[in-house]
């Protein structure tokens, strides 16, 4: 990460609190009520967030397109487990996450992820070789079974706009295409 890294931030995002470690700010979807995690979303707040049509990120109103960042499997059903967020904050989580920005990242306490997280059935822990951003003019929320019981929520494209696909190159997630 570089200082031009996070002096790009859309204001929105600049303006949430950071991350006393690595001084990233804190997505809104990661505050619990015990503290921040970067692995585990907040289902509930993701809920409240895309209910309220919130962007996941910033914590602010989604303003024009919904983005949605995720494999070439939810780009295909349109079905994603993370919810939607602005295209400016999902840009930036292409560069600032470790997970996605970097090839041979892995989740810190990836086990714990596997244990802690109700998987929505048909979805997968595993990170996909491309990311697939796909901009969309809404979208509906609901809820699905989780492999392990229980329910966790979804958020599907309602009408697909437009998408950005990225893929890893020399280690480094670079844009591919944009249709």
């Amino acid at each position: 990460m570089t200082n031009k890294d996070l002096t790009d931030l859309p204001p929105a995002l600049a303006a949430r609190p950071r991350d006393e470690k690595r001084g990233l700010p804190i997505p809104a979807i990661n505050v619990h009520d015990d503290g921040v995690d970067f692995v585990v979303i907040n289902g509930e707040a993701a809920l409240r967030l895309a209910l309220a049509d919130w962007c996941s990120l910033c914590g602010t109103p989604l303003e024009g397109p919904a983005a949605f960042l995720g494999g070439p499997m939810s780009a295909q059903t349109g079905c994603y487990s993370d919810p939607p967020m602005r295209e400016a904050c999902a840009q930036a989580a292409l560069t600032l996450c470790p997970h996605i920005a970097r090839s041979n990242a892995r989740r810190a306490g990836e086990r714990r992820v596997a244990e802690d997280s109700a998987v929505a059935v048909g979805f997968t822990l595993e990170k996909p070789e491309e990311w697939v951003m796909v901009l969309a003019s809404g979208y509906l929320v609901g809820s699905t079974p989780a492999a392990g019981g229980g329910l966790v929520p979804v958020f599907v494209v309602r009408e697909r706009l437009r998408e950005r696909r990225f893929g890893y190159q020399d280690g480094v997630l670079t844009e591919t295409a944009a249709a």
